[in-house]
């Protein structure tokens, strides 16, 4: 009943943000025929100057229009930005928007049921913090993308992997020790988190083809491999390469036969070569990589996506570490300190990850503190600013016709692109505060508020919130 009423609350603290005789249209995802968008200064996903001065028409679901003339539109709803800066809306390339709850509670007290239900109120903040498309990497996020595509509930575009897909003792092995698990003899052998979705242990090359079409048949749009060990895992060391070449090139072709592409899970120089032998695209974590293996990626064109707040100091204070861990990767996080700056100078293309998981208040604020901390490793709030539009939108593209949005171009303002759109007080390039940042992670308040700075969020062409 408690987390009911949380959720009925939260759902009526976002209509009353809408304008009232747009509300039910709005939340059935209705855009508006005609927007016009006056006296803005654009960040445009693309260049590190605004445009200054600027109007944006919206038609339906599109920008119609981007300039520095005024524009006149017969019939259009007028909204005056008062010189606020517009930009596009937030994309977080790699979330897990199921797997909200900590692990041990969601193993012994939780069914799929309520983490679907609490999946809504993540939804629903996520939007609320701006970002209007999430990539999620790993979980039953299907019904979910249906669902807030046919206006059931809000939040923002959901690009869904489906379970992801591990060796045995690989990074999606939960079992745990006193799990039957420990004799491929006994049937039924999976862990709750395979029983839900999250992940598929599959070994061979048999079981990860019928694992990756299980996952193209449920609707993925981009296909997750585990091939490296991690943090919050108990039994995969994080230096382990996992999945041999066979396997992950069967991977890759049979994402390739539905026109989409492999995302991988891994860090090190010897998984990355790996997987880039066999054409995957998208390289999650990695923080362990050379340089030459950087140089490498930028060659053939793949995308690394790093959620940085894994090698900052706080990283022992996550609720989700295992303890036994900690020690290895704060002295790995030292080792590879310059990570990002190396990332930037061989030209890698890099997407912003908050690798949302756990307790809402725990991923809330760790997503607010990565935008922050991302402008101390790159050193240039334009280089966080870009991860977080156009080349977020530049990855997402990448799953070609399994792209369930394909009237126009996402994370970016420009003629025919998605009116996914913020208006927001200050100057993001400059302070990145003004779009939620902050250096508090565990400090920071532990109930979710709005970001009083971000004053208006469409997507699509519909305002979910208006506080102008």
């Amino acid at each position: 009943m408690k987390l009911f009423n949380a959720l009925i609350a939260g759902l009526l603290t976002v209509s009353a943000w809408l304008p009232t005789q747009a509300a039910a249209a709005e939340m059935a995802g209705i855009p508006a025929e005609r927007t016009l968008i006056t006296n803005v200064h654009i960040f445009d996903g693309l260049h590190d100057k605004r445009i200054e001065n600027a109007d944006v028409l919206i038609e339906g679901n599109l920008i119609k229009t981007v300039s520095t003339k005024p524009i006149t539109a017969d019939g259009a709803t007028v909204i005056e930005g008062g010189g606020r800066t517009l930009m596009p809306g937030l994309i977080d390339g790699h979330a897990h928007v199921m797997l909200n709850g900590n692990f041990g509670p969601m193993e012994r007290d939780m069914d799929v049921y309520d983490l679907g239900i609490r999946s809504t109120i993540v939804m629903e903040r996520f939007l609320m913090d701006g970002f209007t498309a999430v990539r999620d990497m790993g979980g039953p996020a299907f019904a979910l993308q249906r669902n807030i595509e046919s206006g059931v509930i809000i939040g923002p575009r959901v690009f869904p992997s489906g379970s992801f897909i591990s060796q045995t003792s690989g990074h999606g092995d939960f079992r745990d020790r006193a799990d039957a698990g420990f004799s491929a003899a006994i049937p039924g052998d999976v862990s709750n988190f395979e029983r839900y979705g999250f992940g598929t242990v599959a070994d061979g090359v048999p079981e990860v083809l019928k694992a990756t079409r299980l996952n193209l048949r449920n609707g993925a749009t981009q296909i997750k491999i585990m091939a490296g060990g991690g943090g919050a895992s108990r039994f995969d060391p994080i230096d382990t390469t996992q999945y041999s070449k066979e396997e992950i090139c069967a991977i890759v072709e049979a994402a390739a036969d539905w026109g989409t592409y492999a995302a991988a899970h891994t860090f090190n120089d010897r998984s990355v070569n790996r997987l880039l032998d066999c054409g995957v695209k998208s390289f999650e974590h990695s923080f362990f990589i050379s340089e030459k293996t950087m140089q490498r990626i930028a060659a053939e064109g793949a995308f690394v996506v790093p959620q940085m707040w894994g090698i900052s100091p706080d990283l022992a204070r996550n609720p989700l570490m295992a303890k036994d861990k900690i020690p290895l990767v704060k002295a790995l996080g030292k080792k590879f300190k310059d990570f990002g700056r190396n990332l930037l100078k061989h030209n890698v293309k890099v997407v912003f990850a908050s690798d949302y998981v756990g307790e809402f208040a725990d991923a809330e604020r760790a997503r607010r503190y990565e935008i922050w901390w991302r402008t101390q490793t790159f050193d240039s709030n334009f280089e966080v600013l870009k991860q977080m539009t156009s080349t977020a939108g530049e990855m997402l593209a990448m799953s070609g016709p399994r792209n369930p949005y394909q009237d126009g171009k996402l994370g970016v303002i420009k003629e025919g692109a998605y009116a996914d759109i913020l208006l927001v007080d200050g100057n993001p390039l400059e302070d990145v505060r003004v779009i939620g940042g902050t250096d508090k992670w565990f400090d920071a308040d532990p109930e979710w508020k709005p970001i009083e700075t971000i004053r208006l969020i469409m997507k699509g062409g519909v305002i979910y919130k208006n506080t102008l």
